[in-house]
C-alpha cells in the first residue's frame, strides 16, 4: 500500500514550506487546493502536521542549499511524529533520483509539471481526480500572483529553467480571466501577473491575444486597484505595451526588466538576443511615455569571462541608466547549462567583491530616485501593524519581498490589506517613512 494512503481516512493536517519564486507560490496554492478537496486542513506548525510538503527551488546554488536544509529540518517531524513528507517543485523535477537515494524518508515527489495533480500520489481517488484543480487562496491576503504561462523557450546559457520547467506554454485567456475573477472575489487588491517572460504570452497559440491585449482585458474586465507585471524581457517591450499601461490607471507603471548585464560581449555569451543600445532605447521609451514609471532589473556579476574592465564599464552604465530597483546575483555555475563549461570562470572572492560594489552603487541610485517621492501623497497598501502607531506597507513602486517598504505613522487605526493615503516624509535606498494624510 502507498504510505500516503494512510492519510485518506483519518484526520489530517498539511504544512507547506514554500521556497523559491512566485511561480512556486502559485504551484503551492494549487496543491493545497487539491488537498483541501480531500479533507485536509492547513496548519502553519509542522509539529502538528500529518503531511509536510517542501516546495523546492534549485535555480542557483543558494536555492539548492536552502531547499535541502529545509527538507532535512523536516525529518524530525517524520521520525518522531510519523508525518509523511512530499518534496515538490524544481528540485523534485531535477534531482528526484538523487534525493530518493540520499533521503529515503521522502514519501513522494511532485515535479513542476505535476503540481496541480498532487492527488495522483494517492490511490483510489478517481472522483477527486476528475475534478478541475482548485487553487487555495489564503484569507485576508491583499496580494496574489497569477501565472499566465509556464516554461521558457529562450536559450540563455546560464539558465537551467527551460530544462526544469519545459518549453513555454501559454494558458488560455478564458482560464486566466476566470482565475483573476476568483482572486478578486476573494478580496485580493493587488494582482501580480507572472511568467518567465510575460511578453512571450500567446506566441505558442496564434489564436490567443498578444500580451498587451490580454493585459488590457484583465484591467478592463476586473476591478483590481493594482495590477503589477513580473517579468518583461526587454526585447518584448514595445510602444503598444507601454500604451496599454499608460491608458489603464490600475496597471502600475512598474516594469521589471531583467537585463542581466550591460556589456555587449557578455550579453552575447549569455545568449541574450538584444544589444545594450536596444535595452536603453526601450527604457527611454518607457520614461518618456510614463515619467513616474519605476524600472527594476536584475544583474548577474561574475559571469565566465567577465573582465574587470567589463565590470567597471557596467558600473558606469548603471550610474547612467539609473534603474530605480536592482537585484544583483553572483553567477552560479549550473550543471547542464552551456555556461557551466565556459572557460575563464570567475573565483568566488572576485564575484563577491563585484557584487558588493554593484549593491553599494545601487543603494545610492535608489535613494536618489526615491527622493523624487518626498512630500508626495500616494496610496500605500498596508501589510503589517508594527506597533506604536506604526504600520508598514508598499507604494506602487515596490513589489512584495524584493523591493522597498514604507513605514506609516498613524495615530488612527489602519486595516491590513487596505489602501491608505500617505505623505512621504523620508526616502532612503531601501525604505520610506510617511505620515497618514489626515486630509484624505
Amino acid at each position: 500500500m502507498n504510505r500516503l494512503d494512510e492519510l485518506k481516512d483519518s484526520p489530517k493536517r498539511v504544512y507547506l514550506a514554500a521556497l523559491g519564486c512566485d511561480k512556486n507560490t502559485v504551484d503551492g496554492e494549487y496543491m493545497l487546493g487539491d488537498l483541501i478537496s480531500m479533507g485536509f486542513e492547513l496548519t502553519d506548525d509542522p509539529d502538528l502536521a500529518d503531511l509536510i510538503i517542501v516546495n523546492t527551488c534549485c535555480f542557483i546554488d543558494e536555492a539548492k542549499a536552502e531547499s535541502v536544509n529545509t527538507i532535512l529540518a523536516c525529518l524530525p517531524y517524520v521520525e518522531e511524529n510519523g508525518a509523511k513528507l512530499i518534496v515538490s517543485g524544481c528540485m523534485a523535477e531535477r534531482y528526484k533520483e538523487e534525493l530518493a537515494q540520499e533521503i529515503p524518508e521522502i514519501d513522494g515527489f511532485i515535479g513542476v509539471k505535476d503540481t496541480d495533480r498532487i492527488l495522483n500520489l494517492f490511490e483510489d481517488i478517481r472522483e477527486a481526480q476528475k475534478a478541475p484543480a482548485v487553487r487555495y487562496v489564503p484569507e485576508h491576503e491583499a496580494t496574489a500572483y497569477l501565472k499566465i504561462s509556464e516554461g521558457c523557450d529562450r536559450n540563455c546559457t546560464y539558465c537551467a529553467i527551460p530544462g526544469i520547467r519545459g518549453k513555454h506554454r501559454s494558458r488560455s485567456p478564458e482560464e486566466i480571466l476566470a482565475e483573476a475573477e476568483l482572486l478578486r472575489e476573494k478580496g485580493v487588491k493587488e494582482l501580480i501577473l507572472i511568467a518567465q517572460d510575460l511578453t512571450q504570452y500567446g506566441n505558442d497559440h496564434p489564436e490567443y491575444p498578444a500580451f498587451n491585449e490580454l493585459l488590457g482585458r484583465i484591467a478592463e474586465e476586473t476591478d483590481f486597484p493594482w495590477i503589477r507585471l513580473l517579468y518583461l524581457y526587454p526585447e518584448g517591450i514595445d510602444s503598444e505595451l507601454i500604451e496599454t499601461v499608460r491608458t489603464h490607471p490600475n496597471i502600475l507603471p512598474y516594469f521589471d526588466i531583467p537585463v542581466q548585464h550591460t556589456r555587449p560581449d557578455i550579453l552575447r555569451r549569455m545568449g541574450r538576443a538584444i544589444t545594450p543600445a536596444e535595452i536603453e532605447r526601450r527604457i527611454n521609451m518607457i520614461r518618456e511615455a510614463l515619467p513616474d514609471a519605476v524600472i527594476r532589473t536584475s544583474i548577474i556579476t561574475g559571469f565566465p569571462g567577465e573582465t574587470e574592465e567589463d565590470h567597471q564599464a557596467m558600473l558606469e552604465d548603471l550610474r547612467r541608466i539609473q534603474f530605480d530597483r536592482l537585484g544583483a546575483f553572483r553567477y552560479s555555475q549550473e550543471e547542464n547549462t552551456p555556461a557551466a563549461s565556459f572557460p575563464d570562470q570567475i573565483d568566488a572572492d572576485t564575484k563577491e567583491r563585484r557584487y558588493e560594489e554593484i549593491t553599494e552603487i545601487q543603494e545610492q541610485i535608489s535613494a536618489q530616485r526615491n527622493a523624487r517621492l518626498k512630500n508626495k501623497v500616494l496610496p500605500v497598501l498596508i501589510e503589517t501593524e508594527e506597533g506604536d502607531e506604526t504600520y508598514s506597507g508598499r507604494l506602487y513602486c515596490d513589489a512584495p519581498e524584493i523591493d522597498c517598504i514604507i513605514y506609516v505613522n498613524s495615530p488612527a487605526s489602519l486595516t491590513t490589506g487596505d489602501f491608505c493615503e500617505v505623505r512621504v516624509i523620508r526616502a532612503l535606498g531601501y525604505e520610506f517613512t510617511g505620515d497618514k494624510n489626515e486630509s484624505a
